[in-house]
């Protein structure tokens, strides 16, 4: 029973998010091991479950959302029973996945003009622009934007909104097989969009979990992290899993081809 019950566990986090974001509460009944999501981030979650086999358990398929600081109650339900199967390997029967936010319907994106994610006075060159050929091919990527930025240099918050995700313990950078290993920020806005800031110096986070930060507000340090071939800064705002285009404030058909110069007036 307690091999069952570790499986399932093991299992359970290697789904999308880190242990500290989200975590699982067990209880036992004589029949049932019984699951409950507890949500710790400051961003609503959705739970996706898919069934790969005719596993009967009782487990609901489809997505499942679970709100900022609060619990999925028994989303997991197992029969005790399969535990005398020696053979049974949750990830036989299920596909899980979690990631931040839910999908929004497109009426209730707000129509927002953004700030450059950089310094006033500063200019740097689009590197890699929609739907570029190197990395921004996928559903999550298509439209962001790479600027091409020194290391060092500063990240600015281009849109208000709190911060749910910090990561700045990584120091390499490579090819794809680097894809996981990039500090980051993630800023969850008041429509339910999120903005990724990708690729920041070791130690380059300059805000903490839950901080409110307001549009052209220093929130990170550029770096060369993760899965990055020359210093920048990849930025993009997602709908759920998807990325969406945006307007900036200073140029508003920026991101439609790579090669251009974005600036950020005085004033």
């Amino acid at each position: 029973m307690k091999q069952l019950g570790l499986s399932i566990i093991i299992f359970l986090f290697h789904c999308g998010l880190h242990a500290q974001e989200v975590s699982f509460t067990k209880s036992e009944t004589d029949s049932l091991l019984t699951y409950t999501l507890v949500n710790h981030t400051y961003a609503p979650i959705t739970l996706s479950v898919k069934k790969l086999s005719e596993l009967d358990a009782g487990i609901d398929t489809g997505d499942f959302i679970c709100s900022p600081k609060d619990s999925l109650v028994e989303i997991f339900k197992f029969p005790k029973a399969i535990a005398t199967d020696s053979s049974f390997k949750v990830s036989t029967h299920l596909k899980l996945s979690m990631a931040y936010g839910k999908k929004l319907h497109k009426d209730s994106i707000k129509h927002v003009d953004y700030e450059l994610p950089f310094l006033k006075g500063k200019r740097y060159k689009v590197i890699q622009a929609y739907g570029g050929r190197l990395s921004h091919r996928s559903d999550q990527s298509y439209y962001a934007i790479d600027f091409k930025m020194p290391i060092g240099d500063t990240v600015v918050a281009a849109r208000r909104g709190r911060v749910i995700r910090t990561v700045d313990h990584f120091t390499e950078h490579g090819g794809a097989s680097y894809r996981d290993k990039a500090n980051q920020i993630l800023i969850y806005h008041d429509d339910g969009t999120i903005a990724f800031y990708v690729h920041l110096n070791t130690n380059g986070v300059l805000v903490n979990l839950g901080d409110i930060v307001e549009a052209g507000q220093p929130i990170g340090i550029s770096g060369h992290t993760g899965y990055s071939t020359t210093p920048h800064l990849h930025f993009v705002i997602r709908n759920f899993r998807s990325a969406i285009p945006i307007q900036f404030k200073e140029k508003k058909d920026l991101g439609k081809r790579s090669g251009v110069w974005a600036k950020k007036p005085q004033s």
